[in-house]
């Protein structure tokens, strides 16, 4: 089988993390696999050297407005079309909201199987009238749509429901394999992910500030780029805490270093399917999670493999943290329990579940076609 995915860029994200994974798992299972990239030059991710990999040098408009927006889709659609009908895929996997409208209209009335992804909580990101119709547009017309999570697949039309099927994001960094759960751990608390408003690092911030004052000896780090990086430093030194924040960008070797660390925090007002929460769990850290719609409650048992506690809530989180800080046995359970998520989550079965899914919607479409013929 030739399967396509259709992405943004591949610069350091969820999306992009999975969509190679998927595609090196794919590719080791004997398929032909080709990333078309709108934008971009180079990928952040290790890929196999079977993939192909093309930049199409399109700028996404998803911040252009009116008829601007609607031809700026239209002739990007044009684009991907014509790089569809060169590479000849069998299946086309849109992976995002966006990308999957782009899907649709590049497949529509050509043998390529169109496949849709919501890989975010379409009840609050990038929730807008027009936005929501998109969405709704690309479950009910592509040939086949994957949610992360149930409640994610309750934002759709009932009829889109119907062909949503649920395939959660699975351990897609294989550097967790490799990294051992350490004897001792160090004094430093983590998070992963841009930095950006919707993952709440101002809120751990806060709380990192009340625990310092308990903890003095603690540091927090915070793995990943984005456009608060200088809110986020001024913040710390408004509180006192800038000497013991680190911000040290984007790093390959990061699941390391969280596994060495005391606590993993995710301090998200929303998310889709934490991938950075997965991969900390998986390497046995004790996590504190925002009780955030979709994704860490379907993840995380409370007191069981992890902590959950309210959004916005520096209090709670504080008190959380501290509570794996000055429990040891806690600290070890969490992490024992939390390991077990290496068998739910590997990334075989997960890519075996997206390939039974292709089967699925390839053997349906082609039957509408000999239908159709008739």
């Amino acid at each position: 089988m030739h399967i396509a995915f259709l992405i943004r860029c591949l610069s350091p994200g969820g999306a992009e993390r999975a969509a190679t994974a998927l595609a090196n798992q794919m590719t080791r299972c004997g398929h032909k696999v080709t990333i078309l990239c709108l934008t971009g030059t180079d990928c952040f991710y290790e890929t196999d050297p079977e993939i192909n990999i093309r930049y199409l040098n399109s700028d996404p408009a998803e911040l252009t407005a009116g008829i601007r927006r609607l031809t700026d889709l239209l002739q990007r659609s044009r684009t991907i079309r014509k790089a569809v009908r060169e590479i000849g895929p069998d299946v086309l996997v849109g992976m995002s909201w966006m990308m999957s409208v782009y899907a649709v209209f590049s497949t529509c009335g050509t043998p390529v199987a169109s496949i849709g992804t919501e890989r975010s909580n379409p009840f609050i990101l990038n929730k807008s009238r027009v936005n929501s119709f998109l969405r709704q547009f690309a479950a009910k017309h592509c040939d086949g749509f994957v949610c992360q999570t149930e409640k994610a697949r309750s934002f759709f039309s009932s009829a889109a429901q119907r062909k949503i099927r649920i395939i959660p994001n699975g351990i897609f960094n294989p550097e967790v394999f490799n990294t051992p759960v350490p004897y001792e751990r160090e004094k430093i608390i983590t998070a992963l992910g841009r930095l950006d408003d919707n993952k709440g690092y101002d809120v751990l911030i806060r709380a990192f500030a009340l625990v310092r004052a308990r903890r003095p000896d603690y540091t927090l780090c915070i793995f990943g780029d984005g456009e608060k990086r200088d809110d986020l430093l001024s913040l710390a030194a408004s509180l006192g805490v800038a000497d013991a924040v680190r911000l040290p960008g984007t790093d390959k070797s990061a699941i390391r270093k969280i596994a060495a660390s005391s606590v993993f925090v995710l301090s998200s007002r929303s998310e889709g399917m934490p991938n950075a929460l997965i991969e900390a769990m998986a390497v046995g850290v004790p996590c504190v999670s925002t009780r955030c719609d979709m994704g860490p409650e379907e993840l995380i048992r409370d007191g069981v493999n992890g902590l959950l506690v309210p959004v916005d809530d520096p209090d709670s989180m504080a008190k959380a943290i501290l509570r794996v800080l000055d429990d040891p046995q806690l600290q070890t359970d969490l992490s024992h329990a939390a390991v077990a998520i290496r068998s739910t989550h590997a990334v075989e079965p997960v890519t075996d579940r997206w390939l039974r899914l292709f089967d699925e919607v390839r053997s349906a479409k082609c039957g509408k076609a000999r239908n159709y013929k008739k």
